[in-house]
């Protein structure tokens, strides 16, 4: 299986670090994506990919709508996320996005920053990890004005409606299925996993967030990846084993 977002880097959970990765392996969990939510945490990222590269882990550095107050819209983040795609030409940009429910917030400045970002991604050619919640048509107009994601990327959790998925394939879009689907009342997370299509389905945990329920707390990490993954092998009428296959074929010619 491939964890297609995660962070492991996350405080919660850091410290644990060791047993995590062994306890997602023991549980077949083969690749893992560590991404970024700011520069505050990149050097995070950095040296648990490096620490963990033989274990599957994979690096994203990106810039999360929830922390961009160090941001400097003139300043030298850009550079920084530079140098580091530079030096490993395996990491994705990632966790990136927009995020229309976190109070306060500024529409503006989210876009800017999330548009900047795509265009880094695009120049070392690599795909993205995105998030969004509530912000659906506002990131599919920057989306479209971008011409899409030439070198593809995920919409991680996906919360939108099922009649945005064909459009977000085409624009070069996977679509990513976190423990929010074992939720019995979220049928339309359920409606756009089966509008997914296969070769564009992906599967993650976002640890330590969204602990699927059944899993044992506080808090997730990757090892809880076959809760999600049987819960769309249930939905998707396939066996697990297909599931498992098809996600992390997926998930290792996107990232």
């Amino acid at each position: 299986m491939f964890d297609t977002h995660c962070h492991l880097q996350d405080d919660r959970i850091s410290a644990r670090i060791g047993d995590i990765v062994a306890a997602a392996k023991s549980a077949g969990v083969a690749k893992m994506l560590c991404c970024g939510s700011g520069v505050a945490d990149w050097d995070g990222v950095e040296q648990i990919g490096a620490a963990y590269a033989d274990d599957g882990v994979v690096c994203a550095y990106g810039a999360h709508p929830f922390y961009l107050e160090n941001i400097d819209l003139g300043g030298s983040w850009e550079d920084e996320l530079s140098k580091r795609l530079a030096a490993d030409p395996s990491a994705a940009v990632g966790e990136i996005g927009l995020d229309h429910a976190v109070s306060p917030r500024d529409d503006e400045r989210q876009a800017e920053i999330f548009a900047r970002q795509l265009k880094i991604a695009e120049r070392y050619g690599r795909p993205v990890s995105m998030h969004c919640r509530k912000a659906f048509g506002a990131m599919m107009a920057i989306l479209r004005d971008n011409g899409g994601l030439k070198f593809g990327g995920a919409v991680h959790s996906y919360s939108g409606p099922p009649d945005l998925v064909d459009e977000l394939a085409e624009l070069g879009c996977c679509i990513s299925f976190s423990g929010s689907i074992l939720i019995p009342t979220n049928k339309r997370a359920i409606a756009s996993l089966k509008k997914t299509p296969k070769d564009r389905l992906l599967i993650e945990t976002d640890s330590p967030d969204i602990l699927p329920y059944g899993a044992t707390g506080p808090f997730n990490e990757p090892a809880n990846l076959s809760l999600i993954l049987n819960k769309v092998a249930e939905i998707l009428e396939e066996s697990p084993k297909k599931v498992a296959e098809l996600t992390y074929e997926n998930g290792c010619r996107l990232f």
